[in-house]
């Protein structure tokens, strides 16, 4: 099965996450490389950053006279259309892509994303460590890490040998293989893919794929009608996921059922207002009250 996968890597100059000073990238098709593409940006913060400095050694005087992000985007935007992206931080990079595009009022590319992290908590469970080190070194593949180009390209063989050890012909098969979804960007609307601590999570409770609210990820705000340790009991018996804080990741903030309309539309809650401004980026999160949480508990499909 033919499918167009870019694997890509970024690295920002300082604290502002729209600050990409360079990037990496790495085109696959049929589990082999078939172009590479790497530049450095000028953002535009050219503030210096003495811990990224450190980490990547690019100067904020080596990119005066590289070219902007929009004129780098002109480059490689076919790399982001209609495609799977792949990032050994997929999170972290798509916040800085999904940041440089606002800055710069470009529309978000349609597109889906996987996360060789999360892949391999999966495939290589039970790892002291999982970082691109630590892993390209276990399959053999030396690099220069901390180079936009050379993790990128650590990245996609990462991929490839996990295909390969799965015997799988695709990224697609492989993400049917552990009942992962991929997550999806598009204009106007963007939901995350699970974390690679959700996935170890989902993994050792054995789910099951028609669960109800298989994969969900849920937040629980006010007070609630019965315990809260119960409450996320049951949402675990239905391989969904409870969380603390709302992120990136939360599929449903649930309001608990006393004083929900007071803590609904409460400037205060942190979480509300959190949620709310996801949803306002374009999140696919909805925020619900505990009585509708509970029907949905009731006519749940659970993990065996």
């Amino acid at each position: 099965m033919s499918e167009k996968i870019t694997v890509f890597d970024i690295e920002v100059l300082n604290q502002d996450p729209a600050s990409l000073c360079a990037i990496g990238i790495v085109e696959i098709q049929n589990q082999e490389v078939v172009s590479t593409y790497y530049a450095l940006v000028k953002p535009k913060n050219l503030s210096f950053d003495s811990y990224r400095y450190k980490i990547h050694q690019i100067r904020p005087q080596s990119l005066y006279k590289e070219k902007t992000f929009v004129e780098v985007w002109k480059d490689i935007h076919h790399y982001f259309e209609n495609t799977i992206v792949v990032s050994h931080d997929i999170q972290g990079d798509m916040m800085n892509l999904r940041a440089a595009l606002k800055q710069n009022h470009i529309p978000y590319p349609r597109l889906l994303m996987s996360c060789t992290n999360v892949l391999a908590h999966l495939v290589y469970p039970n790892l002291q460590k999982y970082n691109l080190k630590d892993l390209s070194q276990m399959n053999g593949f030396a690099f220069q890490a901390h180079h936009a180009l050379e993790d990128a390209k650590a990245c996609a063989y990462l991929l490839i040998q996990m295909m390969e050890r799965e015997d799988v012909d695709s990224l697609y098969a492989l993400h049917q293989k552990y009942h992962l979804e991929f997550g999806e960007m598009k204009e106007n609307y963007y939901r995350n893919i699970m974390s690679a601590e959700s996935a170890t999570q989902l993994l050792e409770m054995n789910q099951k794929e028609d669960a109800l609210l298989y994969h969900q990820s849920i937040c629980f705000t006010g007070k609630l009608s019965m315990p809260r340790e119960l409450l996320e009991e049951k949402t675990k018996e239905v391989c969904a996921l409870s969380t603390n804080q709302v992120s990136t990741q939360t599929n449903y903030l649930v309001i608990g059922g006393k004083g929900y309309h007071k803590v609904r539309f409460s400037k205060d809650n942190k979480k509300v207002q959190k949620a709310l401004q996801l949803m306002k980026q374009g999140q696919d999160l909805r925020i619900i009250h505990e009585k509708e949480y509970l029907k949905l508990l009731e006519g749940r499909k659970e993990c065996l």
